[in-house]
Parts: C-alpha cells; sequence; structure tokens
C-alpha cells in the first residue's frame, strides 16, 4: 500500500472539511480526519482517512483510502479494536463507583500510581505489589493532580499546570472579561473554572475540555458529583440527578 508520508518534503498534507454527506470511519479516538495529499506544484493525489487525534501512525495506525471498499470483516475487526481500546466502565458504571468511594473512610480511599485509577477496597489486594497512595478530599476535588502528564506531544498535547500557574490562567481571563473558555488539554484549568463556579462568588464562566486521555472520565464524573451534591442544598434549583449519568 502506498502510504502517504507525512515527513516527505515533496507534497503537503490538507485537510477536507466534510459536505455532510459521506460518514467517515472510525479509529479509537473517534471520528477520522479525510486528508488529500498535494505536490508543490498543486496537483492533488489520492484522498484517505486517518486519524484526527494523533499526528504519528505509531500512535494510532489507521488508514484507510478513500474510495477502499472495506469487507464486512475488516468493518468487524476494527468494531473490535476500537472496543478493546475504549475505556472499561461506562459512564452509569464510573458515577456508581464512585458513589461508592465518595461513602468510604478517609483511609479507605486509594490510587494505584501505576495503573492510574482510584481503588475500592476490594481492589486493593489485587495492587498490592503497585505504588499506591491516600487520597485527600481536597485531591478528589481536582483529581488530575493525581495524575501523570502524558508527554507525548504528537499525540496527546497537555498541559498539567502547576497550581500557581493555573490559578494565573484563571484569573487573567477572568480579569479580561472572558465567560467562556475553551480548555485544550489543560484540565486543571478546567477544573479550577468548575470549582469556581460551584462558589458562587464571580460570574459563572463556561468552559470546555477537549482532551482525549480516557484517565479525564474519572475527573468529569468527580466534578459532576460535587456540583450534584451542591445543588441538591439549593431547593430553588431543581435538578435531576438521573440525567447525570447520560452526559
Amino acid at each position: 500500500m502506498d502510504v502517504p508520508d507525512a515527513n516527505d518534503d515533496s507534497f503537503g498534507i490538507e485537510v477536507i472539511l466534510s459536505d455532510g454527506g459521506k460518514t467517515a470511519p472510525c479509529c479509537p479516538h473517534g471520528p477520522t480526519l479525510l486528508f488529500e495529499k498535494v505536490s508543490k506544484g498543486g496537483e492533488k493525489g489520492r484522498r484517505f482517512y486517518a486519524c484526527s487525534a494523533c499526528r504519528d501512525r505509531k500512535d494510532c495506525h489507521f488508514f484507510q483510502w478513500e474510495d477502499d471498499k472495506v469487507s464486512e470483516a475488516r468493518l468487524l475487526a476494527r468494531e473490535a479494536e476500537n472496543q478493546s481500546k475504549r475505556p472499561p466502565l461506562t459512564q452509569q458504571e464510573r458515577v456508581k463507583r464512585f458513589k461508592r468511594l465518595g461513602s468510604l473512610r478517609l483511609d479507605e480511599k486509594k490510587f494505584c500510581q501505576d495503573c492510574q485509577m482510584l481503588l475500592l477496597p476490594a481492589e486493593h489486594e489485587a495492587h498490592s505489589s503497585h505504588r499506591s497512595v491516600g487520597v485527600s478530599s481536597a485531591q478528589l476535588r481536582r483529581p488530575s493532580v493525581l495524575l501523570r502528564p502524558l508527554l507525548n506531544k504528537k499525540s496527546n498535547a497537555q498541559y498539567l499546570f502547576t497550581d500557581r500557574s493555573a490559578h494565573f490562567l484563571l484569573n487573567s481571563l477572568a480579569g479580561l472579561g472572558y465567560n467562556k473558555v475553551l480548555c485544550v488539554g489543560t484540565p486543571r484549568l478546567q477544573e479550577l473554572i468548575t470549582l469556581r463556579n460551584l462558589e458562587g462568588k464571580h460570574e459563572p464562566m463556561k468552559s470546555l475540555l477537549l482532551d482525549i486521555d480516557f484517565r479525564l472520565a474519572v475527573s468529569s464524573v468527580i466534578m459532576m458529583y460535587f456540583t450534584v451534591q451542591l445543588l441538591s442544598y439549593k431547593p430553588m434549583n431543581k435538578f435531576d440527578t438521573t440525567d447525570c449519568t447520560h452526559h
């Protein structure tokens, strides 16, 4: 297969925006993008689909020519591979798991640094040979402080700011009057914005986190949990907590 080499200086790669008439195939990171090889002379080459998140094919080897006829067997194999690389728990399961964790005594709350996951008491034995640490209530409010940064810049581009830097950015954004923030690979900033909103002392700031780090699925559940806990003490605010499992 003649796969385009992104390091070849004789051509460039352009992204072809979909007109909505064709559904892009999916890789483990979600819907792929359609690319087109363009030579220096402006000649256009064959179009192909590749991962929208990873720039290095070593991190995601998905590749498909646009005009390929993909067999049913290949589609099934692809879906099986995608499923195998997705988070093992659904959103509903993560909510249920965190509620159990929140009811534990402080000395029972553990985080496995090797597996990068919060542990329930029944899982402590299986992780006994791993590096595990206790988890405080403050850390549960900002779970990204427990995580190791993902350092592969070609696929992750993640920035786990220090506490001082994250607060500086938040104060700067608030001081400039911004009330809508897109947090690209900056989970700690997004957590601070959420906690700031929960305090109710400032003008609310809307934020959206874009990050392909599956570990942050736990973070979203935790932040949602504290939001529900706070709103449950405000009788004027009607909030159906059962809906949380669908977001």
